[in-house]
Formats: structure tokens, sequence, C-alpha cells
């Protein structure tokens, strides 16, 4: 068997599989890690899917576009567009609020965007008695992702073109001269860079205090008709997600933050009583919806709400790719494209052009390091 590889990526969720996909595109020699099936563990098997691209934070929209950062768009993008049901997303918040995301956008992007003084365009008008004060903003590109199908296919991907290995759990890693060897049950593997895409519920240590695990809770509720698109209701802080004609996915707001994802207090709390009050002032109240289940998941978060992709510390051979605050599966794509491009370039000695390292730098692991010694 082999066991010696130019990248072994760790956790074949959203993050990792796109990751190791186009690494492997980019011919290097890849294996890819799965402590139980793809797709099938933490933020990427509760994960509702939403694409969208529109992002307030400057930062971000590098991992948010479409489009390829260095030459065409690889396999990655194109399994996600393959996978993308185009229904638009829709934004109901205030006027400032909107305005925020027309500025952030600029000229050139907002030929794909619709904005309206109130929301009386959404489904016929059904929120504009419960919203008069908000407007309406419509991202046409927008709309939703059948996220286990897309990493089910990437991890295909990989194990015909490489090496997938799941139901295999890391142990430990160990760095080395120039490489890192990796411990997992009975096998030594050994690669020169690793990859950590495992959100909360990695075996790696991170940078003190840079990451922690927090949960994620979501009310799935059987209603009178589902929106026809994914709506972002700003004032209300939640989100609801049509899974069919009357059902739908929304988000709840009581949450728990741990160290790691073993130490979260995954009880229901009052979730489902927060999330049947968020979606009443929405119109849906108990005569038109009724709960169905209520779901505890979670995600690795930051502090600053940014991720963190990088070299853990400056002369590490480890790679992180964690703390996506559970949006990571619209960042996926351009996230596998920049460290693909990245990786590439070390295993070369092809040095990074000043654009890759600006948009780059944001995430830097080593930001959080330096705070603590500040």
């Amino acid at each position: 068997m082999k066991t010696s590889f130019d990248v072994i990526v760790i956790g074949a969720g959203v993050m990792g599989a796109s990751i190791a996909a186009a690494l492997v595109e980019n011919g290097l020699d890849v294996a890819l890690m799965e402590k139980g099936i793809g797709g099938g563990q933490g933020a990427t098997r509760d994960t509702g899917g939403i694409v969208r691209g529109l992002e307030l934070d400057p930062e971000l929209r590098p991992l948010t576009r479409r489009g390829a950062h260095h030459g065409s768009t690889g396999i990655v993008h194109a399994l996600f567009e393959q996978a993308l049901k185009r229904t638009g997303v829709a934004y109901i918040a205030s006027s400032e609020v909107c305005g925020q995301y027309l500025d952030a956008v600029g000229t050139e992007g907002t030929q794909n965007i619709e904005l309206h003084a109130s929301v009386n365009a959404l489904d016929n008008g059904r929120f504009a008695a419960f919203c008069p004060d908000e407007c309406l903003l419509i991202e046409r590109n927008g709309g939703m992702v059948d996220a286990r199908v897309t990493v089910s296919n990437l991890c295909r991907y990989v194990s015909e073109k490489a090496t997938f290995l799941d139901h295999l759990a890391v142990d430990r890693c160990v760095e080395l001269d120039g490489h890192v060897q990796v411990h997992a049950g009975k096998l030594c593997l050994e690669a020169t860079w690793i990859v950590d895409a495992c959100g909360a519920d990695g075996p790696l240590a991170r940078p003190h205090g840079a990451v922690h695990a927090r949960t994620i809770p979501y009310t799935r509720l059987g209603c009178d008709q589902a929106p026809s698109m994914p709506v972002i209701a700003h004032h209300l802080n939640t989100y609801l997600l049509p899974l069919g004609r009357s059902l739908m996915q929304v988000g709840g707001q009581r949450r728990q933050r741990a160290a790691h994802a073993s130490q979260l207090n995954l009880s229901l709390m009052d979730n489902e009583q927060d999330v049947m009050e968020r979606v009443a002032r929405l119109g849906y109240d108990k005569h038109h919806c009724t709960p169905v289940v209520t779901q505890i998941a979670w995600d690795a978060y930051t502090d600053d709400g940014r991720p963190l992709i990088g070299r853990s510390s400056s002369k590490s051979h480890v790679y992180l790719a964690t703390g996506f605050c559970g949006i990571g599966f619209k960042m996926a794509p351009s996230v596998a494209e920049l460290l693909a491009f990245e990786l590439g370039g070390l295993m070369s000695g092809t040095s990074m052009d000043a654009g890759h390292r600006t948009i780059m730098q944001a995430f830097c692991p080593s930001r959080f390091t330096e705070v603590a010694l500040s």
C-alpha cells in the first residue's frame, strides 16, 4: 500500500474534499483521510447548502466569488455549479443593511441584484404585512446545493485519481524535518504537507484561542407554503431554507460554545420555541406551520468571523483550513483553488504573487498568536 504523499488532507467534509480534489487536479500526489464517511460528520452533515455571494466583510468576498482566481475554474467549481439549483436568494433587511450590501459589491456586481423598497415582490407579497419597514434585496445568481451529494462526487473524484481513506481516524501527527508523519490505527503515512480540514472536531492542535466549536441549531417545519427561495431575514437574525413545497428549515439562535466539538452541550434547549417565535413574525404562526424536528449541528468558529487558512506556524508543514463559521460551503470552491495554487507552488518552488498573498493575509492563523503575545 502506498504510504508517502505530497499532501495528506485530513477531513472529508465539504472543505477537505474540495481541497483534496483541487490538489489532485493540479497534479499533486494526494491522500484524503476521513474518520467516518465523506460528508457524514460535523457541519457538512447538516448544512443547508445556501449558496450566496454577498458578503459584508470585504476580506471574505474573494472567498465567495464564483470565478477563478488563477487561470480557469476547475473540477471543484464545476461540481458545485452542476449541483446548484439557481433559485435566487432573498435578503429581508433594513435600507441601511441593503445599502451596505450594494456598496460591498460595487457597480460591477449590481447587475445580478434586485433591490426593492418593500418585500412585496417576494412570493406574491406574502411577507409584506409582517415586514412593513424592511426592504428586499434578491441575489439572482444565488441558490441551493445538496452538500452531501456534492461531497460524495468530490470524494469519488479523489478516489479515482488519488487515494481516499475513509473510516480511518487520525490518532496523531508528528512533524519531522521537512515532512509530517500521520499515525492512524496500524498505518503510518507521511507527506510533505498536511491540511487540517477537520472543522471543530479534529485531532490536531491549533493556535491557542484561534478557533472554537459552536452549535448550529435548526428546526424543520411543515408549513402551508414554503418560500420560493432561501430567505435571509436580517431583522430576525435567521434564515428560511425551502426543502420542498411544504417543508422548510429555519435557523435557531440558542447556541453553545466550547473549545472542541467533543465538549459541546448538544441539548436542544428552547430552540424550537425560539424558531417558532421568529417565524411567527414572518407570518408562519402556529396555524400555518408545525415543527417536525429540531437538530443541533456544529462548526468551527473564530472570534473575528474569518477562517484560518494557512500554515499553523511560520515553519510548520501543517496547513489549517478551518474556522469557517457555518458558511464554509459557499467558500469551498475558492478556498480549494487558492490552497491548491499555494501548495502546488511550494512543491515546485514557485513564489506566490502579490495578489494571492494579499487575499490570504487576512486568514493567516498567526494573527491570533500575535494578539495573544501583544
